[in-house]
């Protein structure tokens, strides 16, 4: 099966726990009691989890599915770089310790 999000994890993102999908979006399906039920059904008999298996269709129906190109979408100002940022300010100077004060 092909990815269609182009990363190169060999795993499933169900490995990573709820919310981590290390090469794409995370997806949130909700299902009813019932569906769940049958999805666990389904899952158990094809000796899998039910994270694994909505993966799988998930993945299926992207690559049957025709995806749009990127928007075209450009940052909302240039990169400033470190040296640009701190043009208009000189180093500190090196801070002096104060000369300890002899105590009686």
């Amino acid at each position: 099966m092909t990815e269609s999000h182009g990363g190169d994890s060999l795993e499933p993102a169900s490995v990573h726990g709820p919310g981590r999908a290390p090469a794409g979006m995370p997806l949130t399906i909700r299902l009813g009691e019932r569906e769940y039920a049958a999805l666990v059904r389904i899952a158990r008999s094809r000796e899998t989890t039910a994270a694994t298996l909505v993966e799988q269709l998930v993945l299926h129906a992207l690559a049957k599915t025709d995806v749009p190109p990127p928007a075209d979408s450009h940052p909302a100002r240039r990169h400033t770089t470190y040296e640009e940022a701190t043009a208009g300010f000189r180093p500190d100077a090196p801070a002096s310790a104060p000369a300890p004060t002899p105590h009686e």
